[in-house]
């Protein structure tokens, strides 16, 4: 009586490489729902400590020492490493309000001791600094002693800030206007204009 072999399970090993190659689907799926778990956690705990937010969008590693000063809109996309700075936590008139569908790049900063209003649909480039304090700057008396100004900031909808933008403090910016990456922003500008330098000027209309 002869036996017949099957060579099909007599298989080489499978190498490391194909293991890899294998497993790479599943360690993205698997990546993508812990982050979303994470999110949502985020996002429970913000509402919990009374930061306001609507549903919606994504929510990253944002630092938030005053969470009940600071209010985002829906659908909003916000990355890692986002500083919200409160200068004034027991006023009223001291906040952050950002709107709807609004998009802000990782490491930007918002110092804020009077009001910082960010309208719907605006992208604003990562490691933007937006600071609506300063300090005046009298030759009869010290940097340190000198008094401390606050106007707020104004940033409407469908604006676009390019990455490592400055804006100023009593500076609006106005509908649908764009400002080139690395501007310095010390002066209000209309609506639908690109502006862009250091400090900023301006470029041309938008079409």
């Amino acid at each position: 009586m002869s036996i017949s072999v099957n060579p099909m399970l007599h298989t080489a090993e499978v190498s490391a490489a194909e293991l890899n190659d294998i497993s790479k689907p599943y360690i993205s799926i698997l990546r993508v729902k812990i982050g979303g778990l994470s999110d949502r956690i985020r996002k429970a705990y913000f509402k919990f400590v009374g930061l306001k937010i609507k549903d919606g969008g994504t929510f990253g590693k944002i630092s938030c020492v005053w969470p009940k000063q600071v209010s985002i809109g829906s659908k909003c996309t916000l990355q890692d490493r986002i500083d919200f700075r409160i200068g004034r936590p027991f006023s009223k008139e001291n906040f952050i309000k950002i709107g709807d569908n609004a998009f802000i790049g990782r490491s930007c900063e918002f110092n804020c001791s009077g009001k910082i209003i960010i309208g719907n649909n605006v992208k604003i480039g990562s490691s933007t600094v937006i600071v609506d304090v300063g300090h005046e700057i009298s030759a009869h008396t010290t940097i340190n002693n000198q008094p401390v100004t606050v106007k707020d900031i104004h940033i409407e909808d469908d604006v676009w800030l390019g990455t490592r933008c400055v804006v100023l403090q009593g500076v609006t910016i106005g509908r649908g206007s764009v400002i080139g990456a690395g501007s310095v922003v010390n002066k209000s500008i209309p609506e639908y204009e690109v502006w862009a330098g250091c400090p900023a000027r301006f470029i041309k209309k938008r079409n």
